[in-house]
This record gives structure tokens, C-alpha cells and sequence, in this order.
């Protein structure tokens, strides 16, 4: 892009990845306004308050200028030098309101990681001079302890200054750690070894991902596959598209978004022909299992050890006509991270809820996984059982107080009434003549 591109009347919108601290602007005024002038840091400071929620509501260039007080192409020069220090990322698009620019603002860096940066230093030193910078140095330079004379460490402990009972802290030690404090899914090495990790990382390497930033997020992206069924292939395609540029790292948290967004357009974008074929596998039971199902029953169990939840649900919600809520998979997603129930029999709970409900709750979905896993429901057809033992009043559910033998899992319904079978009260004509008159009087006198 060229001075002569920047149009006045073309739109901008600004992003960040974080918030600009008042350490972050005196860092900008010593270290980086030598490198980039006034106009820039004095661009980038009003960038920072120009952040608009959405790019529907994005202002013109002419605004900017104005408020700078600068034309184009001194603007255009401010910008780029804020590009150069890696203070701002530019975007060129276009949509139906026209040709707008994104800038995405970042914040500057430590100043011991500025010092470190050769190019940055170098180009600070030469622009302020030895003194100067020698200051400068001197000013961000954490303060160290006194290396010439003895020092003793006199500070005291938690136990120094707190006192608790000793009995206290031995029953606390004792007590196990919740399961409900990890936030991370795990997985066995078994479940693990399903998935082709060499595969993903050959295809990433040209990225320059590291196998031990893979090995990092290994039970996170294993979640992604387990859940929306992403292959090898696809994985290294999300990493490709969500990597963080800047270190070429795995931005996991854009990952995950990416693959939502992507499961959603693909489910709720399909013919519905296609889906509900799957919904109809050629798959039978075991012979010694037959006799306990019925055909749609075995044809449900065989599906659920099938499908990836994700494609569960789709197939699920297009044989029924309707579409995959965010709401709907971030409800499953977590319950699959728990780790509490198998994969099929989360499919199973997905099929029981849906056949009762519109959508999937967050209270629905714990009610029913609550009674499985206290259960021990650890297949799809130890599922299915339940289920019927529950509509027939026989399963045992100590945890859960019903009304009547057939209260499952239902969701609740308002009792009505059927006015049909009720007949209307007479009414005496001359009583019905007198309270009209009293209503005519009253609005009259009103």
C-alpha cells in the first residue's frame, strides 16, 4: 500500500489483545517515542480510546486526521512506524458499507525484553545518544541486592506470624483434592495413543510449531477431536489458522472458537437429507444383547458408539428439524471434560434429553448425568436401561425425590385446566342491567 491509498473516507476499526496500564505509557513515552515521533505514539494513544464494540459502528479516516490534526500522508508515516516497532497490526478488507482498515493495537514490551531486542536497543541508542540511553537503563533496571556485604534473611515464615492449630492443618492435608477443581480434560494414554500425534506434528512443522507446545495442549486438542471428531488433518488446519504469529505458538482458546464456529456452520448449514441418513446406520447388537432391546434401541446403542458427540447432536437436532445452539455444545463440552461419563454415553443422554426437550439445559444435562454417574452407567446400553427403568418406576434413585413411579428426568409442565368441563354460571339478566348502569355512572362521575 502506497501514501496515495489512504482515502479519508475509507472506514477503521480498532482492536486489542489486552488493556494499556500507566506503566505501559511511560514506557511508550522513554522507550518508543524516540523511535516513532510524536504523530505516532500520539496515533496510537488515540487508537486506544477509538476501540469500537462493532465494526458496523466504525468511524472514517477524516475523524483521525481531524483529531491529529495531520494530513494523509503524515498519517500514513505515523502508522507505519508504530508497524515497524510492532506496536500495531494493519488489515485491509472491504464489506457492504465500503473499504475500511483494522488496526490491531499491541502493547508495548517489558522494558527488559525491549533491551534485549538487538534491532530495538540499537536503534534507541543511536537516536538518544550514550548518555541517554545508559539512564534509561539504569531507570528499568530492577534493583538488585547489595552483592559487597553479608546479608541475613530475617524474614519470617506464614507459621511465623499466623498461628493455626496443628490438628488443622493435618486434617486438611489429609483431605483429598476435589475432582470438580480440574479444568483440564484427561485422558488416559490409551485414549491418547487413538489419536495420530506424529501425523499432526509433521503437517504443523512447516508453521514452526514445536512438538512440545503440541505436547502441552495434547489433552485440550484431543477434547477438540473427541468431541467434534477433527481429524489429524483438520487438527493441524485449526492450528494453521489460530496460531499466535508472534511466537508461533498454539493459541488454544481461538482454537477451540474456531472449531465451534466451524462445527456450527457445518451442522446448521447442511442438507437435512444427508444428516438424517446418518441418524439410520445398517448396524446391529450382539446376539446375546438383542433379546434386552428393542430394534430401535440396538440401532440407537450402535449409533452412540459411533458418532463424536458433536455429530451426535447434529444429526440429532436435524432429524428433529431444528439447528445446534452455542449454548447447546459449550453444556456438553463441559460435561466431556469432566470426564465422568464415557463418550457414548453421553450421546445416549443427548437422545434422552432431546426426545423431552427442545434444547439442552445446563440443569437438564447435570440432572441426568448426576443420576448415570452415581449409577455407574459406563456404556450405552447400561444407559438405555436406566432410562426404561426409570419411565418404569424400578431404577433406584435415592438422590432424586419423585412424585409418582414414572417422574424420570422430566422437564416440569404446568398443570392446566381443562375448560371444557366446566360450564359457564348463569348470570340474571336484571342483576347483569344493574351492575351495567353502576359501571356507565362510575366512568360518567370519573
Amino acid at each position: 500500500m502506497t501514501e496515495a491509498k489512504i482515502d479519508p473516507l475509507w472506514g477503521y476499526w480498532v482492536t486489542t489483545e489486552d488493556f494499556l496500564t500507566d506503566y505501559d505509557r511511560q514506557v511508550l513515552l522513554d522507550l518508543y517515542q524516540p523511535l516513532v515521533g510524536s504523530n505516532a505514539l500520539s496515533l496510537y494513544q488515540l487508537l486506544w480510546n477509538q476501540r469500537q464494540a462493532l465494526v458496523s459502528e466504525r468511524n472514517q479516516h477524516a475523524q483521525l486526521l481531524n483529531l491529529l490534526d495531520i494530513d494523509a500522508p503524515h498519517f500514513y508515516q505515523a502508522r507505519i512506524k508504530l508497524e515497524a516497532v510492532a506496536l500495531m497490526h494493519t488489515f485491509s478488507t472491504k464489506d457492504a458499507l465500503g473499504q475500511y482498515l483494522i488496526y490491531q493495537l499491541h502493547e508495548p514490551l517489558r522494558p527488559q525484553e525491549f533491551f534485549r531486542d538487538n534491532i530495538l536497543k540499537t536503534f534507541l541508542y543511536e537516536k538518544i545518544g550514550r548518555y541517554d540511553y545508559e539512564r534509561l537503563q539504569t531507570k528499568y533496571q530492577p534493583p538488585r541486592l547489595p552483592q559487597n556485604q553479608p546479608l541475613t534473611d530475617i524474614t519470617q515464615s506464614f507459621l511465623d506470624v499466623f498461628h493455626l492449630s496443628s490438628s488443622e492443618i493435618l486434617k486438611m492435608a489429609q483431605q483429598p483434592t476435589p475432582k470438580t477443581t480440574t479444568k483440564l480434560p484427561h485422558y488416559t494414554k490409551d485414549q491418547l495413543a487413538t489419536f495420530d500425534w506424529q501425523l499432526l506434528t509433521d503437517y504443523t512443522a512447516s508453521y514452526h510449531v514445536s512438538s512440545q507446545d503440541i505436547a502441552q495442549h495434547q489433552n485440550e486438542l484431543f477434547n477438540v477431536h473427541a468431541f467434534y471428531g477433527v481429524t489429524e488433518i483438520e487438527m493441524a488446519d485449526l492450528i494453521a489458522n489460530t496460531l499466535n504469529v508472534q511466537n508461533n505458538s498454539i493459541d488454544i482458546r481461538r482454537l477451540q472458537n474456531v472449531a465451534q464456529k466451524r462445527f456450527e456452520e457445518r451442522v446448521n448449514i447442511q442438507v437435512r437429507d444427508e444428516t438424517n441418513n446418518q441418524l439410520q446406520p445398517e448396524l446391529t447388537v450382539k446376539d446375546s444383547q438383542a433379546q434386552e432391546f428393542t430394534k430401535a434401541e440396538q440401532q440407537l446403542i450402535k449409533q452412540a458408539n459411533q458418532l463424536a458427540p458433536g455429530d451426535f447432536l447434529a444429526a440429532k437436532k436435524q432429524q428433529l428439524h431444528g439447528f445446534v445452539g452455542s449454548a447447546e455444545t459449550g453444556v456438553l463440552r463441559k460435561l466431556q471434560q469432566r470426564a465422568v461419563l464415557p463418550l457414548p454415553v453421553i450421546n445416549i443422554l443427548i437422545d434422552y434429553i432431546l426426545n423431552n426437550s427442545a434444547t439442552l439445559t445446563q440443569s437438564l444435562v447435570e440432572t441426568v448425568a448426576n443420576d448415570w454417574v452415581q449409577n455407574d452407567i459406563r456404556t450405552a446400553g447400561a444407559a438405555v436401561k436406566r432410562i426404561k427403568a426409570r419411565a418404569n418406576g424400578t431404577g433406584k434413585s435415592s438422590h432424586i425425590r419423585r412424585k409418582s413411579a414414572r417422574n424420570s428426568y422430566q422437564p416440569h409442565q404446568e398443570q392446566t385446566t381443562d375448560w371444557s368441563k366446566h360450564q359457564a354460571k348463569q348470570v340474571d339478566p336484571e342483576e347483569l342491567a344493574k351492575l351495567q348502569q353502576q359501571w356507565r355512572d362510575f366512568k360518567n362521575n370519573s
